[in-house]
């Protein structure tokens, strides 16, 4: 990091906390012991989303990282990365609007080794942009995605793998990625990408034939993104290609599907799509992890004071 001189390092991934919270937190003071300024992590979730922010000739511009919510994930009294809620985005979009910054997200997400953006992906970030974020960059998918213009704004959807040189058998998409500059002035932004790839020997930016072949390679990924319907058939073949991530919830077999195996995922269907049950699940899911389950167990008696919340208190003359 002292070689490369960022002004800022973005820590908000899913293993920023994979050590707990000792490490996690000695690495941010090294961080700040050298000058560097941390977005995306810190002791609380109010302390990493705190943006950096930057100005020059007159332009303030306002950075805030997130990753979606895998492991080490902060809470309001934990500390971790910065979990991804539309609700503090937004928040974080409109504060640095009203201090008249222009706002960028830094984003950690999106499906792994998958060269196009998913649909939820698209859809999502392009939010970030209707509710005022001037840029949108991404990262974590382990391969190069393509970029668009949406509303006049950049939409970088994954930036690739920086330097990764022990993955040594991946595909080739494993060991390219690009750099990206952002360029706002006169009320308009522009997005750049410069192309590298990377050995066990170090990072080197492509020039000549190589770079040219890698922008051919970058108009190729980002074509489909425009498409909606082509958008989201590449997503269904991906989904089959990833199939090992449905095996998680049962033993599903392309070969297998039929009448009955339907019926028998319906359920799993309806936890999964539903927001309200996928929240109940979740939650409960989250409190299994967190062994938070015997302190929500103390509160029995909560439950009893919920079943008659549930009685509506009609008096003498109703009916319970």
């Amino acid at each position: 990091l002292r070689v490369l001189g960022p002004d800022v390092v973005g820590m908000a991934n899913n293993h920023t906390f994979d050590f707990g919270e000792e490490p996690m937190n000695g690495t941010l003071l090294m961080l700040e012991k050298d000058g560097f300024r941390v977005i995306g992590a810190g002791k609380n979730t109010d302390a990493a989303y705190r943006p950096a922010v930057f100005e020059k000739d007159g332009v303030k511009v306002s950075v805030t990282a997130v990753n979606e919510n895998e492991f080490g994930c902060s809470a309001d009294d934990k500390p971790g990365s910065a979990g991804y809620s539309l609700t503090r985005v937004t928040a974080a979009i409109q504060s640095a609007r009203e201090r008249g910054e222009a706002p960028v997200i830094f984003f950690h997400g999106g499906n792994e080794q998958d060269p196009f953006p998913s649909p939820g992906k698209r859809e999502l970030y392009r939010h970030f942009i209707d509710i005022g974020a001037e840029a949108v960059v991404a990262a974590h998918t382990h391969c190069p995605q393509g970029m668009e213009y949406y509303r006049e704004k950049p939409v970088v959807y994954s930036l690739g793998n920086f330097f990764f040189p022990e993955s040594a058998t991946q595909k080739e998409s494993w060991r390219h990625g690009y750099l990206c500059t952002l360029n706002i002035e006169n009320g308009k932004t522009a997005a750049g990408i410069d192309p590298y790839r990377f050995d066990e020997n170090g990072v080197k930016m492509l020039s000549g034939e190589e770079k040219e072949k890698f922008r051919e390679y970058f108009d190729f990924i980002s074509a489909p993104i425009k498409d909606e319907k082509l958008l989201e058939d590449l997503f269904d073949a991906w989904c089959m290609t990833s199939f090992s991530y449905a095996k998680k919830l049962g033993d599903f077999r392309v070969e297998m599907i039929n009448d009955d195996s339907v019926n028998a995922i319906k359920s799993i269907k309806n936890v999964l799509g539903c927001e309200a049950h996928n929240e109940l699940v979740r939650n409960t899911m989250y409190m299994i992890f967190e062994r938070r389950v015997a302190a929500a167990d103390r509160l029995k008696h909560v439950y009893g004071e919920l079943q008659e919340m549930r009685t509506v208190p009609l008096g003498p003359t109703g009916e319970e």
